[in-house]
Order: C-alpha cells, then sequence, then structure tokens
C-alpha cells in the first residue's frame, strides 16, 4: 500500500457547546485539546472446565467520555459561564460537537455534563489558568454541523 501524503493537525479545529442542541456557542478560541475516551464494547467472556482459553463474545458499547481542555478567562464568552449554568441544571444536559478542520463533524448528541471545569491552578507565574470540562455520551458520530 502507497503511504498517504495527506496529514493533518489539531492547530485549527473547532469546538461547539449547546445546552440544547440547537443553540451554539463557539468556543473553539478558548479550546487548547480535546479527547475522547477510547469508545469500548462490553465483552463477555467465560472459562470452561474443558478448555485453556476462554469463549469471548462481542457485547454492547460502552458510554464515550469526552474531556475538552480550554483556557479559562473571565470574559463574558468564556465557556466556563454556559458548562456551569449546564452542571447547576437538573440532569446537566450539554451537546458538544468539534471539527479537527471542517471537512468532518464529530457530534456528542445529547450528553451529560459531568465536570463543569471549576478554574483551580499554583502560584507560579509561568503558566495559563487551564480548566476542563468532561461529558459522557452515548457515542460520537460523524455529522454535519449544526452551526
Amino acid at each position: 500500500m502507497t503511504q498517504t501524503t495527506n496529514g493533518m493537525t489539531f492547530i485549527s479545529a473547532k469546538v461547539f457547546v449547546s445546552p440544547d442542541g440547537s443553540t451554539w456557542t463557539d468556543v473553539s478560541g478558548f479550546g487548547a485539546s480535546i479527547q475522547p475516551s477510547e469508545g469500548e464494547r462490553y465483552v463477555a467472556e467465560e472459562n470452561t472446565f474443558d478448555g485453556d482459553t476462554p469463549i469471548v463474545e462481542g457485547g454492547k458499547r460502552k458510554s464515550l467520555k469526552l474531556t475538552v481542555r480550554y483556557v479559562y478567562t473571565e470574559e463574558a464568552a468564556d465557556p466556563f459561564e454556559i458548562l456551569r449554568t449546564q452542571h447547576e441544571t437538573a440532569k446537566g444536559p450539554i451537546y458538544v460537537q468539534y471539527s479537527p478542520e471542517d471537512d468532518f463533524w464529530y457530534s456528542t448528541g445529547l450528553g451529560v455534563l459531568v465536570t463543569p471545569g471549576y478554574p483551580g491552578g499554583d502560584a507560579k507565574a509561568d503558566s495559563i489558568v487551564m480548566s476542563e470540562f468532561v461529558v459522557v455520551c452515548a457515542a460520537l458520530t460523524k455529522a454535519a454541523a449544526s452551526t
């Protein structure tokens, strides 16, 4: 197989959050990294008396965890205010979509905001105040942007 000559970085990624799945806020200017969990699947396995290896069957998919790190500021547009409000809402509903380069969008569908990203840090002056929020969702799907 011939090696691809295409490649991409995440330096121009776009990130949007929404409390309702229809009103989107672009938080790309604050975003620093996006890390989805591995997208694991449950696996059933059982050994019998007669064999040395287990019987293995694939099960259903597990939920995904999406961790988004961002620069914390106290500007009105800071993602933290949207996230804090959603975290304080019953069940913490949130939607996230992102795109590495605008070609394809990955969307959470309805997710649960499990960590809103309260700011923290230490006293040394060699780092920017960072925060992160964590969303648990059923799946990430490739989707057209909703913005």
